[in-house]
């Protein structure tokens, strides 16, 4: 009973903290999720829920969409998949939980100089390409694509809406064509299918109260809450490999 209330609460959080910062749910849900249960079942989880944020906040914020960068992003995603699908599948849960934490771990490294690289350049929009390509494999192997975006969105001068917009979008299609992957290869178990049966309401709830909240909360002071909880994950990951 306390593993599902735990897991529902978890994804909850998860679908506010993305409503928040534009991306980020499974960054926060995935690391919490694998105190309760294995990696690649938090992972696999991750991105049959996490489909349920980007979708619900992609609906709120589709006028705002640049349409070419949004198509190259998307092709660049998909192409990267099947690498991605294909680690996630030969891999050691240590080797998963390690590549998780390091994900984490770069996340806060870029998060630690990214306002003092905002507006010093931007890069060209042909960089959104590779970037994607290595946003699918991250996505596939470990359903973590968004940081590579969030890089990508930091040094194009995005604002916040067109960042919401295109980053959950984005990720909206193709976690669906990871699901599709996943669907096809056997993944979906019986008892995921179920605690996603319970986990994906609690999550829209949590992007439907992030709405009317981000408008009062003090930026900066919630930017710290989610850095925090973000170290606190990595560290959980990082034992976790190294002990399994």
């Amino acid at each position: 009973m306390f593993d599902v209330i735990y897991v529902n609460l978890v994804w909850f959080l998860a679908g506010f903290v993305n409503g928040v910062t534009s991306f980020g749910g499974n960054l926060f849900a995935v690391p919490l999720l694998t105190l309760v249960v294995d990696a690649k079942t938090a992972i696999i989880l991750g991105c049959f829920v996490g489909t349920a944020i980007t979708v619900t906040i992609a609906l709120f914020y589709h006028r705002e969409l640049p349409k070419l960068e949004f198509l190259l992003a998307c092709l660049g995603s998909v192409a990267g998949i099947p690498l991605g699908m294909f680690i996630l599948k030969v891999a050691p849960s240590k080797i998963v939980l390690l590549v998780c934490a390091g994900i984490l771990l770069l996340f806060l490294l870029w998060q630690a100089v990214a306002g003092r690289m905002h507006g010093v350049f931007r890069i060209p929009l042909w960089c959104i390409v590779p970037m994607s390509v290595v946003s699918g494999i991250l996505l596939g192997a470990t359903s973590m694509g968004g940081p590579i975006l969030a890089m990508y969105a930091v040094m194009r001068g995005w604002s916040k809406e067109v960042t919401l917009s295109v980053l959950n979008s984005m990720a909206a299609l193709v976690m669906i064509c990871l699901m599709v992957f996943q669907w096809k290869s056997g993944l979906y178990t019986p008892e995921i299918l179920h605690t996603a049966l319970w986990a994906v309401p609690c999550t829209i709830a949590g992007v439907l109260v992030s709405i009317p909240v981000i408008r009062r909360l003090d930026t900066r002071i919630f930017r710290m809450l989610v850095l925090g909880m973000l170290v606190f994950s990595t560290i959980v990951l990082f034992v976790k490999g190294l002990t399994a």
